[in-house]
């Protein structure tokens, strides 16, 4: 817990504050982050000159000013330092190196599917993140490895689709001589973290889903996101057993897990969304009846809730727009007078929030804190 009797941990509270005022408003002057944060100009003088010093801002052109002395306009310095982010789905890991304002700047992939243990994952993430180490001269901050899986505060996985780390406490621990510091975090969490990381004003009541491989589901609130797995377990048809035990579980219809048993099941071929969606009208009653259940278990999942408006990411997020149109009308049609004209979004990122959102995760933990200041905010 920070001691805010001290001097030092006040400063560090207002160098968070200027660096993300510039990160949404960048070309700002001393004069006006001053004003924009209400710290009084000689001490945002001191705290900016020292962040100008170390590399973190850079100063740019001369503002024109009507009276007084002409301001200079200042922004982050991107390549100050850059994160990496992980996402380890199902069969493929992917390692981005991401700048400090969020930019992709390099990306490996590695499939895993002949992995043999835990320590496979680690010696994978191990070469590529020493590759895109030595790719970026700038200092790697921060890793973020994101999992389709529940994270104690240990660092224990949990209820995770890879059996090799599932359960596993000890994975996270093949990273403790590591030179800069990694965290795990669920993917449904990074995802989200994705959808708001460049919103100017912060994302408030949405509900996020999670559609791709595993469905779930995300209440995004103004300083944290609650996370829920149980939205992927709603009963819909009597059919298709769920990996959870459960018979008939939205899982098994509408996830790309889900999808795949469909096709099996009618088909006799096992298929992911993408590849259904390349072949026309044959599997089209398979992705419908997908899109209608979604549509139906956010009705359910509104009511609940109270959220203000619906996010929807993940990779099937990103298939054709008749399906998305289906799902809208489908909704429509299945909710309550008050809902009718619900918004529903499709996410910017797709099936690339969560590879995305773990650079952006990494980049909120050992760089930005916006949290921390929201939290503190609401507190003072």
């Amino acid at each position: 817990m920070l001691n805010f009797s001290k001097p030092e941990n006040a400063r560090y509270i207002n160098r968070l504050k200027v660096v993300n005022a510039l990160r949404s408003k960048k070309g700002l002057s001393r004069a006006q982050l001053a004003k924009e944060i209400n710290i009084n100009k000689v001490s945002m003088g001191e705290i900016v000159q020292d962040l100008v010093d170390e590399g973190v801002l850079t100063e740019g052109m001369k503002q024109e000013s009507a009276k007084g002395r002409p301001g200079t306009s200042l922004s982050l310095n991107e390549s100050y330092a850059c994160a990496i982010g992980v996402d380890i789905s199902t069969r493929v890991i992917t390692i981005t190196l991401f700048s400090l304002l969020g930019t992709p700047l390099r990306m490996e992939r590695y499939p895993s599917g002949d992995f043999e243990s835990d320590k496979d994952y680690f010696d994978t993430i191990d070469a590529a993140a020493e590759k895109l180490a030595a790719f970026s001269s700038a200092p790697v901050i921060g890793m973020c490895i994101a999992i389709n899986a529940n994270i104690s505060a240990e660092g224990k996985i949990t209820s995770s689709f890879l059996p090799l780390l599932n359960n596993s406490s000890r994975f996270i621990s093949f990273f403790s001589g590591y030179p800069f510091p990694v965290i795990l975090a669920p993917a449904l969490i990074c995802a989200a973290e994705a959808e708001r990381f460049y919103f100017e004003s912060t994302l408030e009541n949405m509900l996020f889903i999670n559609w791709g491989e595993h469905l779930s589901s995300a209440l995004i609130l103004r300083d944290r996101i609650i996370p829920s797995m149980n939205f992927a377990h709603m009963p819909m048809l009597k059919r298709n057993l769920c990996h959870c035990g459960s018979a008939g579980c939205l899982e098994t219809i509408a996830s790309g897990y889900g999808l795949r048993v469909e096709s099996e099941r009618e088909y006799g071929c096992s298929m992911t969304g993408r590849e259904m969606a390349r072949q026309g009208d044959k599997f089209k009653p398979v992705l419908m009846r997908a899109a209608e259940a979604l549509a139906k278990a956010l009705v359910f999942s509104l009511c609940a809730t109270g959220a203000s408006a619906v996010l929807i990411g993940g990779g099937l997020s990103n298939l054709p727009d008749e399906y998305f149109a289906y799902m809208l009308d489908v909704f429509s049609k299945s909710a309550a007078v008050p809902y009718k004209d619900f918004p529903i979004y499709r996410s910017y990122y797709k099936e690339k929030g969560t590879v995305q959102g773990a650079g952006l995760t990494a980049l909120e933990e050992f760089f930005f804190r916006k949290n921390l200041l929201m939290k503190l905010n609401d507190a003072g």
